[in-house]
């Protein structure tokens, strides 16, 4: 225990002293480092599996793989689909629309000084084919139309370029947020899922860091049983932080966004399982 708090404790004082001048690529080889000394035997492709990927999450493995087997997502999976094929008021698709954007692997990008997400392309595709932009960015349309795009890159590897200035300081405020502590329990992303990872709070286990994002959106039993069972990534950053009593902020914010940069590139190397079921 006492080895993997100091290992924990030594990642942290390497990413964060990146601070000043910002080193994404020292910043990565910690990161990824750290998971792969206290994790020696989860390689870094399964790490997409969320907390299933641990040994902590063992005990749950047997029962997800078992739902697995006939996942209740399916129909709704193929909605998404119909509706990323279907004409648009223009006659073209999204489909169409996205034959000229980067794969999945590769958001968020850069483009005129700004960082775009997928939730913004696709907006912008329906926007400029006559429809309206999806105003719901958690869950529903927005989520599935999400999967209907990213699973199409199943099994390719992560990959976000920070060559352009809008995404290095977009990387930079996202390993910012990452860092700090917020919240009534004054706790920071680090802390859980990187100090604690593989350990319980109220009984509930800490999925490591590494891999966070690659298999979203997500089906979640919890959102399930109040009938909104998806959600993107930004409607489990503002989950996140209910959790340890800080407001949450607005999907999409210029925060999120820079948070989702920084976890994109941590997340370098690892494949895309989307979509994923979560408890």
């Amino acid at each position: 225990m006492m080895k993997k708090m100091t290992l924990g404790f030594a990642a942290a004082a390497l990413i964060s002293a990146g601070a000043v001048q910002a080193d994404p690529k020292a910043d990565l080889e910690a990161f990824q480092g750290y998971y792969k000394k206290i994790f020696p035997e989860v390689p870094l492709e399964a790490y997409n599996d969320g907390i299933y990927a641990i040994p902590a999450g063992q005990e749950r493995a047997e029962n997800w793989k078992l739902l697995l087997d006939f996942p209740p997502y399916d129909d709704d999976v193929a909605k998404g689909e119909e509706m990323w094929n279907a004409p648009l008021k223009s006659g073209k698709s999204l489909a169409d629309c996205f034959k000229d954007k980067p794969p999945a692997t590769q958001y968020p990008y850069a483009k005129d000084g700004k960082v775009i997400t997928l939730e913004a392309d696709i907006n912008a595709c329906l926007k400029a084919n006559g429809e309206e932009p999806i105003k719901d960015l958690k869950k529903g349309k927005m989520a599935l139309l999400e999967v209907a795009f990213r699973k199409q890159f199943n099994g390719k590897k992560m990959a976000v370029d920070l060559s352009d200035p809008a995404m290095q300081k977009a990387y930079e405020e996202g390993k910012q947020f990452y860092w700090t502590k917020r919240g009534q329990l004054n706790f920071s992303c680090a802390n859980c899922h990187i100090h604690s990872a593989g350990k319980k709070i109220r009984g509930d286990t800490l999925g490591a860091g590494l891999g966070q994002g690659t298999g979203f959106p997500v089906w979640r039993q919890k959102w399930n049983n109040k009938g909104k069972p998806w959600g993107t990534l930004h409607r489990r950053y503002g989950g996140c932080n209910k959790q340890v009593r800080a407001q949450p902020l607005k999907p999409q914010s210029h925060q999120y966004i820079a948070l989702e940069v920084y976890q994109a590139y941590m997340n370098t190397g690892v494949p895309l399982k989307v979509p994923s079921l979560r408890q």
